[in-house]
């Protein structure tokens, strides 16, 4: 559910990474990340083959809202408890996000960039709350830059495990590992 398209790309074949990023506190509740993941994947698959994008949604919905149900017909104050034990029943799951956390990643080649902003602009309306859309200075979903990345690379400098690389240090520090390198 959370991760769709080309789970099983390589490090290498997805060197761009957008966004969706939220811009202020707020709950999202796990039927709008359902709505949400719909619309995109049906777009992206209007738009490309499933081989030509990773889509990941970043954040899961785990925590559970109650609902204290409060009579309100005639003769209700007789019959209902007010706040005494008022702990309610599981309502709903929902997604809780911060400022600058981040809803969605997809990562593709660079250039699907501005189809793929589009269909995140038209996500946006379906959310509550003030959303951004921004490219990852990253290279696909791992925490390397691009331009290190191609230097890295270039020197035989990384472990590729699927989706996500390492940079190879033999136990020492990346300063040391860079200096015997260039």
């Amino acid at each position: 559910m959370f991760d769709l398209g080309n789970k099983k790309a390589k490090v290498d074949k997805f060197s761009m990474c957008i966004n969706m990023i939220n811009l202020e506190a707020r709950h999202i509740s796990s039927n709008c990340l359902e709505a949400i993941r719909i619309v995109i994947n049906r777009n992206l698959n209007k738009n490309f083959k499933k081989t030509q994008y990773h889509l990941r949604i970043r954040s899961h919905p785990m925590h559970i809202v109650r609902n204290n149900k409060v009579l309100s017909k005639a003769g209700a104050d007789r019959v209902s408890k007010g706040m005494r034990k008022s702990y309610g029943k599981p309502f709903a799951l929902v997604a809780r996000l911060k400022n600058n956390d981040i809803i969605i990643s997809i990562r593709a080649k660079s250039k699907y960039k501005k189809t793929i902003v589009n269909i995140l602009k038209n996500v946006t309306y379906k959310i509550s709350g003030i959303q951004s859309i921004k490219e990852s200075e990253y290279w696909g979903f791992t925490k390397i830059a691009k331009e290190d990345y191609l230097c890295y690379n270039s020197i035989n400098l990384l472990k590729k495990y699927g989706y996500q690389t390492v940079i190879k240090r033999k136990g020492m520090s990346l300063s040391n590992v860079l200096d015997n390198y260039l």
